[in-house]
């Protein structure tokens, strides 16, 4: 079993566990200052999860589940509130048709929801303090890194770049200079 508790792994889980914090705190912050911080957790997500060393796994039966479908939801429509303001929507309504910034919004949001889902997944596994599950919580976390969450993290980091920086494009109404400032 390798070192579950090794400098490497703490500053992940710290890491990870900043950015659950910050998606389940989104509704309450200004667009700019989540945006902000997204920014920065993003590329240090990445490079934490690359130096992640791949454990063995321990347990034979797959490990506890803990985001549900409630959790994900919710934090799935704040996250896409927060991206509709920037483009100028306030929701998908059935039976019309979407517009590209419906399908973007939509889709960033499950971007970063879907990290959301492993990264708290992984933390309150991690959490449980038994060394095999600390374990298997590094080799699953790991496992969907190599799979497909490593480019998700990338797209996401993608479309928060353009949606940040393409300020002259249609939207980015919530993205005002003092929008960025910490709320007091």
């Amino acid at each position: 079993m390798e070192d579950i508790k090794s400098v490497t792994v703490t500053e992940f889980v710290a890491t990870a566990a900043a950015y659950c914090q910050l998606l389940e705190q989104a509704g309450k912050l200004r667009t700019g200052e989540l945006f902000g911080q997204l920014q920065q957790l993003l590329p240090q997500l990445y490079q934490k999860s690359a130096l992640l060393h791949k454990p063995r796994y321990c347990y034979e039966e797959e490990s506890a589940r803990f985001v549900t479908e409630e959790d994900y939801a919710r934090i799935h429509d704040a996250m896409q509130q927060k991206i509709g303001l920037v483009f100028g929507i306030t929701h998908m309504s059935p039976g019309t048709g979407p517009s590209q910034f419906e399908v973007m919004s939509f889709g960033m949001a499950e971007g970063f929801t879907d990290v959301y889902e492993s990264l708290k997944n992984f933390v309150k596994l991690y959490d449980v303090g038994i060394p095999q599950a600390m374990n298997d919580a590094v080799w699953l976390y790991h496992k969907g890194f190599e799979q497909n969450l490593g480019l998700k993290l990338i797209e996401n980091m993608k479309s928060l770049h353009q949606m940040l920086y393409n300020k002259g494009s249609e939207g980015s109404r919530a993205l005002q200079d003092d929008d960025f400032a910490q709320a007091g």
